[in-house]
């Protein structure tokens, strides 16, 4: 299969499809070659793990024509439906009335003209009804009652149920008739006839979907697993059949057995992966049903996808927050864990901003809304995480390669084997019970849920730690890096510059933060927020003005006020004092900013200013040096500033003054050994591209628009080390499941084939628990990343 970085190599629009059927390696290969065919898919990928394809189209794509390329191979969507009345609209509307409907995401829209009720199914990933509603408007059509029944968000979860009940309803008859046919071996109560049509129950309704798939891959010229469960079954009840009707010996409870055992397995195994969206569940049930809006002086509830920008919100202690926005009034601690993986409440007073989906542990808020529904931070987050965990490693390309071709080889096995027991002389019934179990032991099932499980469990739970992942490649690419490169200003530090030390007399200081008021300049604001805190006054200044790369010269009160560096003071005629000089030049070699204060044309003050550490940074460098990684620092900032910076932190190798395409070629150097690139900001999106795996460190909420492979949340930079932690632990849990998948199958194939018979041998029934055992391992080693 051909790589595509999505969005990167291709343009388009993305939609994810929530897969029916697919139970198998080849399932999953089936529905991706399904979907490459329809017009104007450039690219697609389908994954076995999360029942899931990912679609890249163009807008020359008719979307039902999906539902349709699905279907046409044997598969199913998963999509909801709904009742839209249009009252008004004529017969003539109809083609107006589908055409408005088809959005992106709808599959069908048939228009009523007898009763002007327009039916729609869509994906509920990516429209709603009330969607289409609005669509209707807009084209100028009245719109009534909408109507849908079974609403839920939760789409994995009902996919998942809706598969554990067809089980469930063909495992139970199953059970009682294998456990019948089974005892009949030692104690022969039941008839040969009576055996025909007990076995027929279980082989023809337990054993239909088994069939059905079997058919299905006929027809589309493959074979996957069902096909060997369907043959070894088939044939072992066929040939009984006709042992049962001439006098000779009969296997039914074989062929009962491997489909009770099988169908059992995979019921066990469908109860497993539904706790593997578990993360996409918790988030989609974090935004509250109802918000408190105010209209006029009261708070009314409404649906907070209802919730305009700009409308006012309120949330009372212990509830969750409906939207994003702004604190417009009150005060209180919100338990933002969900986003950043860290327990303690974070402080929220006017101004400060809140997410959907936090808790409000104690006090009250007023919000100003900025955003509801499917436009919040958290809504953008489900997206990224469903979006993730459709995707594979690239070690999952070798096993796709080999289910392509596996079950071709077992069926030439199993002829082999069948012709083998008969050249020696073995009676036809013992020699299909061999073919029967070399057939069921073989099924790649555990192989191609091998990596995706390990990489949807894996996503979700670096979202549970503030972790981002948006292309889970990175899981792999990571472990082959030698370096570890940092941006510096608002990545090492945090990027807000603030006084670090004054030298001079209260009332110049309060003169200069007078003269700066007026200026935007980040050491301006610092130096102004610093007289704020000590609660000196500032007033605005009678005149001000500006000289580039010097400073500023305002006049305060009646008095010339001039903020800036050496060359400043000496356009002003100001001289500075030699210990202030020695002192400047003693703070600059620390990585700090200086500038003089000078009133009435004598320098009266020095302030220093810096930008802080962050307070984990040095933690978090130590750490990746104990992980034998090497720490860079490559920031465009000056090479003093830098300098002090990587020798805080005990960096031997940096670079400064870099610009943004030599931060990209300083990178694409590192590449040679291996590098993560850590930034933050626009103008390190194209080191974040260059490197093998890109973390942005973001501290705002447009976390889709961030450049990178992994967004971390918050900007917090023992995430990053968290992040090279759980890499490790995915990849290795994803290569146990490859190995313990392939090398089980291939072990048990000889002992299934009789080549230890008699010593020992694996009947139908054992090789069908064998199988099942061995998805059910897979599945649950890839949860114990729940945990890591």
């Amino acid at each position: 299969m051909q790589e595509v970085k999505v969005g990167v190599r291709l343009g388009g629009r993305e939609t994810v499809l929530k897969i029916l059927g697919m139970h198998c390696a080849t399932c999953s290969l089936t529905v991706h070659r399904a979907l490459l065919s329809v017009r104007g898919v450039r690219w697609a990928e389908a994954s076995l793990a999360s029942n899931e394809a990912k679609v890249l189209a163009g807008p020359e794509l008719d979307y039902g024509e999906l539902l349709k390329a699905v279907r046409k191979v044997g598969y199913d969507v998963y999509r909801e439906a709904a009742y839209i009345s249009v009252p008004g609209a004529r017969p003539e509307d109809a083609a107006a009335v589908e055409r408005a409907a088809r959005l992106w995401g709808v599959f069908k829209a048939s228009f009523n003209p007898a009763t002007a009720v327009l039916y729609i199914e869509y994906n509920p990933l990516e429209v709603n009804p009330e969607d289409v509603a609005e669509a209707l408007r807009k084209a100028g059509f009245r719109v009534g009652e909408v109507s849908r029944s079974d609403v839920d968000v939760d789409v994995d979860k009902k996919a998942a149920e809706r598969e554990a009940k067809d089980l469930a309803l063909r495992l139970i008859p199953a059970v009682p008739i294998t456990a019948a046919l089974m005892a009949s071996m030692v104690f022969p109560f039941v008839p040969p006839l009576v055996q025909l049509a007990l076995a027929s129950v279980v082989q023809f309704f337990s054993g239909w979907r088994f069939l059905a798939g079997a058919y299905r891959a006929f027809r589309n010229w493959t074979a996957n697993m069902d096909t060997l469960v369907a043959l070894g079954t088939l044939s072992t009840f066929l040939y009984s059949a006709y042992a049962a009707l001439t006098g000779v010996h009969t296997y039914f409870e074989a062929s009962a057995a491997v489909i009770t055992f099988v169908l059992a397995g995979r019921y066990i195994e469908s109860r497993m992966k539904l706790r593997t969206g578990d993360v996409v569940r918790k988030l989609a049930q974090m935004t509250p049903p109802k918000a408190r809006v105010k209209t006029g002086e009261d708070f009314i509830k409404l649906d907070p996808a209802q919730v305009k920008p700009g409308q006012l919100v309120e949330v009372r202690e212990g509830e969750r927050i409906p939207v994003d926005g702004y604190v417009e009034e009150g005060g209180g601690y919100v338990d933002e864990s969900t986003f950043t993986g860290e327990p303690m409440p974070v402080e929220k007073k006017p101004g400060d901003l809140a997410l959907a989906g936090t808790l409000l542990v104690r006090g009250r808020l007023v919000l100003r809304t900025t955003r509801s529904g499917a436009h919040t931070y958290l809504a953008e987050v489900i997206k990224l995480v469903r979006q993730a965990q459709n995707a594979r490693l690239p070690i999952q390309r070798l096993a796709d390669r080999v289910a392509g071709v596996f079950t071709w080889v077992v069926l030439a096995v199993a002829a082999a084997t069948f012709a083998a027991w008969v050249l020696r002389g073995a009676p036809p019934g013992q020699a299909l019970l061999f073919v029967a179990s070399v057939l069921v032991v073989a099924c790649p099932c555990a192989l191609g849920l091998a990596t995706p499980l390990a990489v949807v469990v894996g996503v979700g739970r670096a979202a549970e730690k503030g972790l981002l992942v948006k292309n889970p490649e990175a899981f792999e690419k990571v472990l082959k890096a030698r370096f570890v490169a940092f941006d510096k200003t608002g990545t090492l530090t945090r990027g807000s510059p603030r006084v670090v030390k004054y030298v001079g007399d209260v009332g110049a200081l309060a003169y200069a933060a007078s003269a700066e008021s007026k200026s935007t300049h980040p050491l301006a604001r610092a130096l102004v927020d610093y007289v704020s805190e000590l609660g000196l006054a500032v007033r605005p200044p009678d005149s001000y003005d500006s000289f580039p790369r010097m400073g500023i010269y305002a006049s305060v009160n009646g008095k010339s006020v001039g903020v800036g560096n050496e060359k400043l003071m000496e356009a002003l005629g100001a001289e500075v004092p030699q210990d202030m000089r020695r002192l400047a030049e003693e703070l600059r070699s620390q990585g700090l900013s200086v500038v003089y204060v000078a009133v009435e044309g004598r320098v009266r003050g020095l302030v220093a200013i810096g930008d802080e550490l962050r307070p984990d940074a040095a933690a978090a460098v130590q750490r990746l040096r104990s992980m034998g990684l090497e720490p860079v620092v490559v920031s465009g900032d000056n090479e003093r500033a830098v300098a002090a910076v990587a020798a805080k932190l005990g960096i031997s190798r940096y670079f400064g003054g870099a610009e943004p395409e030599k931060k990209a070629e300083i990178v694409k150097k590192l590449r040679e050994g291996g590098v993560v690139f850590v930034g933050d900001g626009v103008n390190d999106t194209p080191a974040l591209a260059t490197a093998d795996v890109g973390v942005a460190v973001s501290g705002g909420t447009e976390v889709a628009k961030e450049a990178g492979d992994v967004v971390v949340a918050r900007g917090d930079l023992s995430k990053v080390v968290e992040f090279l932690q759980l890499s490790r632990r995915v990849v290795s849990n994803a290569k146990f499941n490859l190995f313990w998948a392939f090398a089980y199958n291939v072990a048990l194939i000889p002992v299934a084939a009789g080549l230890f018979y008699p010593i020992f041998h694996l009947r139908p029934e054992l090789a069908g628990l064998a199988m099942s055992l061995s998805s059910i391992t897979v599945t649950a080693n890839a949860l114990k990343l729940k945990r890591a």
